[in-house]
């Protein structure tokens, strides 16, 4: 199931690697702008992510 108001940056910051998240893909410009920010703010740290559409759900899993 989809929490509808989950929030992005907390649970994102949250996830340790091999961590799945998903969201409604009304969410999908502010999970793919988040995940990006994140990814450059903590690059030194080498976290990553992986993001994908499934039908009306955006997945997000960290990978490094």
């Amino acid at each position: 199931m989809v929490e509808e108001n989950k929030p992005v940056m907390p649970t994102l910051k949250r996830m340790k690697v091999g961590d799945t998240e998903l969201w409604p893909i009304d969410r999908l410009d502010v999970v793919r702008v988040t995940t990006g920010r994140i990814s450059a703010i903590k690059r030194r740290e080498g976290w990553k992510f992986q993001m994908k559409t499934l039908g009306l759900v955006v997945e997000v899993t960290r990978i490094s």
